[in-house]
């Protein structure tokens, strides 16, 4: 008999240890393949910068906001304040409260200080690494707690559908230094820690609900957006379903909360009555904020019948024995974030993750193996299909961002004074130069982006002094390429609210600032050509 349970116990050691080395596989698989599309889903992040000699390779950002972001720590760096909670240098001269927040700000920081011993590049190399390393921590997060909600097949799906979402992919690409990473961290462990601190152990529910607080504090200090709404949701969840919320959560949540208000304040920004149309103008043209309607939202949210399956996944979880309540959240949230992705593409980072934890909540407890096998053949033929799309899309595209052009320019800006950039330019020229901008990626700068878009469609070269001397402009950049005349003309013209420019309509296209200015003929004198680039133009400001 002893020996028969020697055996046993053998056979289960061996099972175990077989499990865990096929789970960890998994996981280096994933992880690998995470990266991997991570770094071709923004390919221009790292390459040479053509502009020095011998090329250095250099990691660049991608997006105007990730300059945005960068800029600010390398005030923080230059001993300019520990918190950003006013932006001289942005919407010049007069500056703006940014809406963003200073945990990034930190988690930036921190990566810098060590890559500042191996490289000259330590900030920009920091804001390459930064969101995919922050996602690593999540999978480190879900592959190390102990759970009594998610076993360890359950933790290994989440790790390997993090890895392959391309919604959760974009959230977290190299080169894209931007707070989503951070809020999509931090609503995971959150949602994570939600099915463990209604645990029956007093002791264990008392840990988690501490923590699922401090969490939930942090990504609203983050962003009192996404977050705020979500944990809002939550509170009034449980005490429409269970009578209550914990204390210990909410005192975690508050002493977060207290912290950031002391800190930094309140980050609201109130428009003028003035500048209402032309932020709704500009809203436009930011595809984060734009609505994708019913049919893009069931096909971008991977599952092709969306509906149907959550519909399939609510019925089978809330069909079991049990307290339900935790999945009964989940399901809720992941229907009102996906109603929510259809009127704003911004949305669809965390209706992603409720999603794909909605499937791993299914996956370990379904009653039969078939339907496992189906939701799961459909979410990695989904995934695979998407994937696919996004690859092929990249290849060959132009760069979100001209990086290297952008900082060949700022090498040329050798006087102090503000910068008149198309808006999208703008943050990276700041960063590159450390010389005010006027336009930038933010709408609390709306007052600078109008200014920018009057001065661009300009046909009265009066106004356009009178715009640059009142905004202190010393440098004005335009494209070089007349491929790119009528963009810049034609966004400029949408925020005001006017009528887009054609080659068959091409109106006064001819004699606005940006045509005279993009052909060099008949400039005025108070232009000084300093810099040109396959795509652009630099000019000196000198009344």
């Amino acid at each position: 008999m002893a020996r028969n349970e020697e055996r046993l116990c053998h056979a289960v050691q061996v099972k175990c240890s077989h499990t865990l080395i096929f789970a960890g596989l998994i996981v280096v698989v994933s992880v690998l393949v995470g990266c991997w599309l991570r770094a071709i889903c923004a390919p221009e992040w790292l390459q040479p910068d053509s502009s020095q000699y011998p090329g250095v390779l250099h990691p660049w950002a991608v997006e105007a906001d990730c300059y945005s972001q960068l800029a600010r720590v390398q005030r923080i760096l230059h001993g300019q304040g520990l918190i950003q909670n006013h932006f001289t240098v942005e919407n010049w001269p007069e500056g703006l409260t940014p809406s963003t927040t200073a945990p990034f700000d930190y988690v930036i920081l921190l990566l810098a200080a060590p890559l500042a011993l191996i490289t000259q590049y330590p900030l920009d190399w920091a804001g390459a690494l930064v969101s995919p390393l922050l996602w690593l921590g999540l999978v480190g997060f879900w592959m190390l707690f102990r759970s009594r909600e998610f076993t360890l097949t359950g933790r290994v799906l989440l790790v390997a559908g993090s890895a392959l979402l391309p919604q959760l992919i974009w959230a977290t690409a190299f080169g894209r230094p931007r707070h989503q990473s951070l809020i999509f961290l931090l609503i995971a462990m959150a949602l994570t820690a939600e099915y463990e601190r209604w645990s029956p152990n007093s002791s264990a529910k008392r840990t988690w609900n501490i923590f699922a607080g401090a969490i939930w504090g942090m990504a609203c200090w983050t962003s009192l957006f996404e977050p705020a709404l979500v944990v809002t949701l939550l509170v009034l969840f449980n005490l429409i379903t269970r009578r209550r919320e914990s204390f210990d959560f909410l005192v975690s949540f508050g002493v977060v909360m207290l912290i950031a208000l002391l800190l930094e304040g309140v980050h609201v920004f109130v428009p003028p009555p003035e500048y209402h149309e032309a932020l709704v103008h500009w809203w436009g043209t930011i595809a984060e904020v734009q609505g994708i309607g019913l049919i893009g939202f069931v096909q971008q949210l991977t599952l092709l019948s969306f509906p149907f399956l959550v519909a399939f996944l609510a019925w089978r979880l809330l069909a079991r024995a049990g307290d339900r309540r935790s999945d009964l959240f989940l399901i809720l949230l992941t229907v009102l974030l996906g109603l929510l992705t259809a009127f704003q593409k911004r949305w669809m980072y965390y209706a992603s993750l409720s999603e794909l934890m909605l499937i791993v909540r299914y996956c370990q407890v379904a009653p039969t193996r078939w339907t496992r096998l189906v939701v799961m053949a459909i979410f990695l033929l989904s995934v695979a299909y998407d994937n696919t799309v996004q690859i092929q899309a990249h290849a060959g595209a132009a760069p979100n961002q001209p990086s290297p052009q952008l900082a060949q320019l700022a090498r040329s800006i050798d006087q102090p004074g503000g910068i008149m950039a198309p808006w999208w330019l703008s943050p990276g020229l700041l960063y590159f130069s450390g010389q005010p901008i006027v336009t930038g990626s933010s709408h609390c700068g709306i007052s600078g982006i109008v200014a920018g878009a009057k001065f661009y469609t300009s046909t009265s070269w009066v106004e356009a002094d009178r715009i640059l001397q009142d905004r202190q402009v010393h440098w004005v950049v335009v494209y070089d390429d007349p491929g790119f005349e009528y963009p810049l003309l034609n966004t400029a013209r949408g925020i005001l609210g006017l009528p887009f420019y054609t080659e068959e309509s091409k109106g006064e296209a001819d004699a606005t600032v940006t045509q005279i200015l993009l052909t060099d003929r008949f400039v005025p004198t108070s232009f000084h050509l300093r810099a040109v680039t396959s795509q652009f133009k630099l000019y000196e400001y000198v009344p």
